[in-house]
């Protein structure tokens, strides 16, 4: 799982450029999104790592089911809100940019 931290704190670093220089409880929470993205990561592949039923002469018992793909998503929205919680953090919308063209009826016109 090592090679899973430089990933999880690559994606923090990206979204917090000035994380160095973050102090208090916003260092804390850049920690927090940390930690968080690194469990998201490795969420999807816990059903592999965890026994589901586990039993021995005097005891045995039995995980509950969970949907781990499901749980990424939420330990990934729970580092953005760690994030949002940062003091200089200011939110960017990478949204699509739409251009408009003028009129064409005027076009349309000219040619009856």
């Amino acid at each position: 799982a090592i090679s899973v931290l430089p990933i999880a704190e690559a994606r923090i670093v990206k979204q917090v450029p000035d994380y160095a220089d973050l102090i208090g409880d916003d260092k804390s929470y850049v920690y927090a999104a940390a930690i968080c993205m690194v469990a998201a990561i490795l969420a999807p592949s816990m059903a592999a790592r965890i026994k589901k039923t586990m039993k021995d002469f005097d005891f045995s018992f039995e995980n509950q089911a969970v949907n781990w793909d499901r749980r990424a998503s939420q330990l990934v929205e729970e580092a953005n809100e760690f994030i949002g919680l940062i003091s200089s953090f200011q939110e960017t919308m990478d949204a699509p940019l739409f251009m408009l063209s003028g009129p064409t009826r005027e076009k349309e016109r000219r040619r009856f």
